[in-house]
């Protein structure tokens, strides 16, 4: 018995239409899902990982501070540290710099030296100690100083506009637990002398220096 053939289409593009339809890949199809890491990797969640925030916080800060002696006097990190330790507590033994800074002695002794020679720092002999000298800042130094610490006020205006009074008082007590955390006995004594030196009257007169020498020589 002759078969009887199909009925042709009215339509000479459908039959080419429908092949490519069954070939073509749905599109509701998903992509699959992004492999898992291998057994034994692991990963850290940066925006809420605080390490990694608060070194990015520092760098930021680290960079705006630059701008206020990079240029004008022309120091680098070191040596503005250096020069803020003497323009808050000098004059100073040469060997108690570092005392008061996250310094070590070679980084201490060249910011000390680079200072001396651009004229924002004298040395005289230590009447107590001949193997040290005593520094301080020069005149030019000191008025430097002043317009710098203008500037770094401004910073930390930007840095708090966004916080009220509660806020501020918060975050210093937040900071200062998290530092406790990673102070060193050195660290420890260190902020413990700067209280002790910030408790006390300016060093104006004789009473004054001595009251200084004597808090600097406290265990």
């Amino acid at each position: 018995m002759a078969r009887k053939s199909a009925p042709k289409s009215s339509n000479p593009g459908s039959s080419k239409s429908a092949t490519r339809l069954a070939k073509s890949p749905s599109r509701s199809v998903r992509k699959p899902p992004k492999p898992a890491l291998p057994p034994g990797r692991l990963r850290l969640d940066l925006r809420n990982f605080v390490p990694y925030r608060i070194t990015t916080l520092a760098a930021l800060v680290r960079r705006e501070l630059a701008t206020i002696y990079r240029k004008d006097p022309g120091l680098n990190e070191p040596e503005w540290k250096v020069m803020t330790t003497l323009a808050h507590f000098g004059p100073l033994p040469s060997g108690e710099i570092g005392h008061y800074v996250t310094l070590d002695r070679v980084a201490v002794s060249r910011a000390l030296a680079r200072l001396i020679a651009l004229g924002l720092a004298t040395r005289m002999p230590n009447a107590n100690d001949q193997r040290m000298f005593t520094v301080d800042l020069t005149p030019r130094a000191a008025r430097l100083y002043d317009r710098m610490s203008a500037q770094a006020l401004a910073i930390e205006e930007t840095i708090l506009a966004a916080l009220d009074q509660d806020e501020v008082r918060d975050l210093l007590r937040l900071l200062d637990k998290v530092e406790s955390c990673f102070r060193s006995p050195a660290d420890r004594r260190r902020l413990l002398l700067m209280r002790a030196l910030e408790a006390l009257p300016p060093a104006t007169g004789s009473a004054g220096k001595r009251a200084r020498r004597g808090a600097r020589s406290a265990p």
